[in-house]
C-alpha cells in the first residue's frame, strides 16, 4: 500500500488548519499581520487530525473548563493525555503530530515564527540554531498568561499594538529558550538601565512617530540593541514596558490636542496612532477615568 502523505501546514496561510480541524478559528491573529507569531482560538468538537507537521513552532493552550481526554503522537512517540485547564502542548517545527480529541474542546494555538525565535536566540545568545524539544501536555501558567494575554490584545477592536505583541512575542521565545530546549542557556542579566543618550534616543524616535504602528523591533533598532535587552532596560530606566509608555504618550499627546485643537475625535485618534475610536476611548477612560469628548468639554469651561 502507499504511504499516506503527511501534511503540511502553514500559519502564514488564511485557513492554515482547515486540512487538519473541523471548523474554523473563532478568532485569528492572520488579519491583525502581527510579526512572527499568530495566535488562533479554536472551540472544536471531538475530531481527529490526520498525520501533518507544522512550518512553525507552536504551543496549544487548553482553554476547556473541565478535563478533556486526547491520543496524541508528537515526535514518533504516542501518549494518552488528561488535558486541564492550562494546560500546553510544545510541537516544534517540522515535528510529525497526530490527534485524536474524544470530547472536542476549546483552545488557543500559538505558532512562533522559527526564524523570529532564531533571531532572539542569536542575539541573546549568539546561538545561530538551537533545538525546541516536543512536549506533551503539561502546566505552565506563564505560557497560558501569554497566550491569554494575546487573545485579549487581539480581541480588543485595536487589533493589538505591534509593541506590547512583540513584547509577549520576546518574552514566549525566552521562556522556551530557558526550558523547551535541548539546552538550558544562562541568559545574561544587566543591572542598569540605558544610558541616558540610548534613552533618549528611543523617546525621541517613539514621540516622532506616534502616528504610526510602532514596533519593538524598531524602537530597538534605534538604539542598537535586542529587543530583549532593549524592553528590560528600557523599563529599569523609566518604570514603564515599551508598551505602556507608548500608550502613555499616545493619550498625553491626545490630550493636548483635545485642549489645543479643534479636531475631530476622529482625526485625534488618527494623529496618536490608535486604529479606530472605540479603541482609543476605551483606553483614554482607563488612563484618564473618562472619555476624550467629555474630557475635552471638561477642560475648555
Amino acid at each position: 500500500m502507499p504511504e499516506e502523505k503527511i501534511l503540511t501546514i502553514d500559519l502564514e496561510q488564511k485557513n492554515a488548519c482547515a486540512a487538519i480541524l473541523p471548523r474554523s478559528p473563532l478568532v485569528s491573529s492572520y488579519y491583525a499581520n502581527w510579526d512572527g507569531i499568530r495566535l488562533d482560538h479554536h472551540r472544536q468538537p471531538a475530531h481527529e487530525t490526520p498525520d501533518h507537521y507544522f512550518q512553525q513552532h507552536i504551543i496549544g493552550i487548553s482553554l476547556s473548563p473541565v478535563v478533556t481526554q486526547a491520543e496524541r503522537v508528537l515526535g514518533g512517540r504516542f501518549q494518552i493525555e488528561q488535558i486541564a485547564n492550562g494546560d500546553i502542548t510544545v510541537i516544534p517545527a517540522i515535528t510529525h503530530h497526530k490527534s485524536r480529541c474524544q470530547s472536542g474542546g476549546e483552545f488557543l494555538l500559538l505558532g512562533l515564527e522559527p526564524t523570529f525565535f532564531n533571531r532572539v536566540a542569536l542575539e541573546l545568545l549568539d546561538l545561530p540554531t538551537i533545538e525546541i524539544v516536543p512536549y506533551f501536555h503539561t502546566p505552565d501558567p506563564l505560557i497560558q498568561q501569554i497566550g491569554l494575554a494575546l487573545k485579549s490584545e487581539l480581541e480588543s477592536e485595536g487589533m493589538g499594538s505591534r509593541v506590547y505583541v512583540q513584547s509577549l512575542a520576546t518574552t514566549l521565545c525566552i521562556h522556551l529558550l530557558r526550558n523547551y530546549c535541548t539546552v538550558h542557556p544562562t541568559i545574561p542579566q544587566f543591572p542598569q538601565g540605558l544610558s541616558r543618550f540610548k534613552l533618549q534616543q528611543a523617546i525621541t524616535y517613539i514621540q516622532e512617530n506616534l502616528d504610526q504602528d510602532l514596533s519593538l523591533m524598531e524602537i530597538a533598532e534605534v538604539v542598537g540593541i535586542s529587543m530583549y535587552h532593549f524592553s528590560r532596560l528600557f523599563k529599569q530606566s523609566t518604570g514603564f514596558a515599551p508598551h505602556q509608555y507608548v500608550m502613555n504618550c499616545r493619550i498625553e499627546q491626545a490630550t493636548r490636542l483635545l485642549i489645543q485643537t479643534e479636531g475631530s475625535i476622529d482625526q485625534i485618534y488618527q494623529q496618536v496612532g490608535f486604529q479606530n475610536q472605540s479603541h482609543f476611548t476605551s483606553v483614554f477612560r482607563k488612563l484618564m477615568g473618562t472619555t476624550p469628548k467629555a474630557y475635552r468639554a471638561q477642560m475648555k469651561v
